[in-house]
């Protein structure tokens, strides 16, 4: 079986309806029926939240129930100790990243895996390891 990185660009789209929300809500639905493992940053939940709170078409009254389904979706989430902590340092400081974005690439360098993400300028990165893929290209 396949695993893969998520970043909060894709989670985001679970919960919206914007472009390419239809491959981001086929990925959750793969990972939901056990065809894709997903490892994700335990940092994910809080960019997620906070993107939906200020994104003007999602209802702010509907934040509980987005957080209740980030729980209960079981995601791995991965903090950030030792190996993985020194790795997103490095891709921070040789992409010029923030230190959050930085930590999707890195995790998806130690697990070998694909990244998704709906971040133009992440997809773009000269990275010869992750293949960061943009979600839009998810099949």
């Amino acid at each position: 079986m396949a695993l893969a990185v998520v970043d909060a660009s894709v989670a985001a789209k679970w919960f919206l309806e914007e472009v390419d929300t239809g491959p981001a809500r086929r990925l959750r639905d793969d990972f939901l029926e056990g065809s894709l493992p997903l490892r994700v940053p335990s940092l994910l939940p809080f960019e997620v939240l906070n993107a939906l709170r200020y994104n003007p078409n999602f209802p702010a009254r509907e934040l509980g129930t987005a957080s209740e389904a980030l729980d209960a979706a079981g995601l791995l989430m991965i903090p950030l100790f030792g190996e993985y902590m020194n790795r997103t340092i490095a891709v921070s400081l040789q992409f010029d990243l923030t230190v959050c974005d930085a930590a999707y690439v890195a995790l998806a360098q130690l697990e070998d895996c694909p990244l998704y993400s709906a971040d133009a300028a992440l997809v773009a990165l000269d990275v010869d390891r992750p293949r960061i893929v943009h979600i839009r290209d998810y099949e």
